[in-house]
């Protein structure tokens, strides 16, 4: 489960990057969040000699919408682009499609260019490009070029790109007025591959009926397809939910002749058949009932402690760099600069375990699954397992030790010192074997940041992509509720203690306006 050896190239410009890909030639890979690729060469899938990092050019995280499209840069991660707001307001389909991308954790590392250009028929992000009528903008030796969506799939992980070349990013059109749009999937797992999904984007005019219609299938067919109902469902009122459910049994059956899944551990073809055709249905239905009106996702939490208070600059990765048997690689962890002596093909769980010592990272299923490894990236949970410890440089990473001096821990009567998180499972018993126990705790952290007062549905979302095999999860959605309540009595005990030792705040608002008591 580890990678094959490789040259880790660091280009600084897509011109850079170009050079090195049309040098190597097959045998070069390229590297954005590589959600997809390091399972692949973790399990030996792919073995390329040379890896092409593009993550220190700089201009390609860039996320720009005009009157016609939503542009993505290459470097866009999946997390960035669900909650960028002008792109979400735009273009709903694309946070629609996202939140079914995998679970958050992958998502703050993943790219939708990367997503796109990996042409898996079991992807989200194509399925959209598709349905958006987008272009894939592409780099190469002699040029830029522009790649209608249709003739840059050829088939299950294979595009139309040349060996030399670069997708930069890509472009999805904007729909026009009246569009409303829907996006569901069925996965053994939410955040796992799914059984079956779709997208829908549904035209209606000002009086509620429907002029047009089109739906996009994932998993259910070797390339990306659209298939355009808009005879079926056109002239019918939304209103008229008779004559509307008439109509989508003939969408149904189009559906069921339409698509080509095939069979394989987890379901029979004939069971994806029958899911898709049902999910058209229902997605059909959701989009005709959306209001139209998207208010933009609520701001993402900076998790600024992991960023701004820890002392010294960041690490810069050297850029231009041919990486090759091994080298000296620093990386902030905890708060300190670590180096070590290691291979480009060094996974940073194991850089952090094996060479570091810090070995509260644990490794399970080493492809992203189970989430034992996750670890925080300038304050964003991420599978070390699923990053090489090359990567890493110029980033603050923080593990579970370093979690002790977060700012709500507290030292205890025992001599040991706990975060609110750490303190919650120990008193709601949320953990048993405590092997999955560190990626949680990791994973809660930044998700309480972002969200200092969860619901249960909440917590139980933020820990669907770890994996627990004693607990059944009771005990740990109880601890993300717990751990909420103590952080809130722990930032009030501490506003208290400002009070105390702060005259003037102890008086503030014991005077009303005229002199009497408030």
């Amino acid at each position: 489960m580890k990678p094959a050896p490789f040259v880790h190239h660091s280009p600084d410009s897509v011109e850079a990057a170009v050079a090195v890909l049309t040098e190597v030639g097959h045998d070069g890979k390229v590297l954005a969040g590589g959600q997809s690729l390091i399972p692949m060469l973790n399990m030996r899938l792919a073995s390329p000699a040379h890896l092409v990092d593009i993550n220190a050019i700089a201009g390609l995280d860039q996320v720009e919408v005009s009157d016609e499209w939503v542009r993505v840069g290459a470097l866009v991660r999946h997390a960035a682009l669900e909650r960028d707001q002008d792109a979400y307001a735009a273009l709903p389909l694309l946070r629609q499609a996202l939140l079914n991308v995998a679970h958050p954790a992958i998502r703050n590392r993943g790219t939708t260019v990367g997503s796109i250009a990996h042409a898996d028929a079991a992807g989200e992000m194509p399925t959209v490009l598709a349905l958006c009528d987008g272009v894939v903008e592409v780099a190469g030796p002699s040029g830029s070029r522009e790649v209608p969506w249709g003739e840059f799939f050829l088939g299950p992980l294979e595009t139309s790109l040349d060996e030399s070349e670069l997708s930069v990013g890509v472009r999805f059109r904007r729909f026009g007025p009246g569009m409303r749009t829907a996006f569901l999937e069925s996965a053994r797992r939410h955040g796992d591959y799914a059984l079956a999904g779709v997208g829908v984007a549904v035209t209606l005019d000002e009086g509620g009926t429907v002029s047009g219609a089109k739906v996009g299938f994932v998993s259910v067919t070797d390339v990306p397809a659209v298939l355009d109902v808009s005879d079926a469902v056109s002239g019918v009122e939304v209103a008229d939910g008779g004559a509307f459910g008439r109509r989508l049994d003939d969408v149904a059956e189009r559906v069921r002749n339409f698509v080509e899944p095939e069979s394989d551990i987890h379901a029979s073809a004939d069971y994806r058949r029958m899911l898709v055709t049902e999910l058209t249905r229902r997605a059909l239905i959701q989009a005709v009932a959306d209001s139209g009106a998207h208010e933009p996702p609520p701001a993402r939490g900076s998790n600024s402690w992991f960023l701004t208070e820890r002392s010294g600059a960041p690490v810069s990765s050297p850029p231009n760099t041919a990486f090759g048997e091994s080298g000296r690689v620093t990386v902030r962890v905890n708060g300190k600069e670590r180096s070590a002596t290691v291979e480009p093909r060094r996974l940073l769980s194991d850089f952090l375990r094996h060479d570091l010592r810090l070995t509260g990272t644990h490794v399970g299923c080493e492809h992203g699954v189970c989430g034992a490894c996750t670890v925080l990236v300038d304050g964003q949970p991420m599978r070390s397992c699923l990053m090489f410890a090359v990567s890493a440089q110029g980033h603050e990473v923080t593990t579970v030790e370093g979690l002790c001096d977060a700012p709500d821990a507290r030292d205890r009567e025992d001599g040991t010192r706990m975060n609110s998180v750490q303190q919650a499972f120990t008193e709601c018993h949320g953990l048993q074997c405590g092997f999955c126990t560190p990626g949680f705790l990791t994973t809660i952290s930044a998700f309480l940041d972002e969200n200092p007062k969860p619901t249960e549905d909440e917590a139980r979302e933020a820990i669907s992509g770890n994996l627990c095999r004693c607990t059944g999860y009771q005990n740990i959605v109880k601890s993300v509720l717990r751990a909420s309540e103590l952080r809130t009595e722990r930032e009030d005990d501490e506003r208290e203690d400002a009070t105390e030792h702060d005259p003037a705040q102890r008086h503030t608002g014991s005077v009303g306006a005229e002199g009497g008591p408030a």
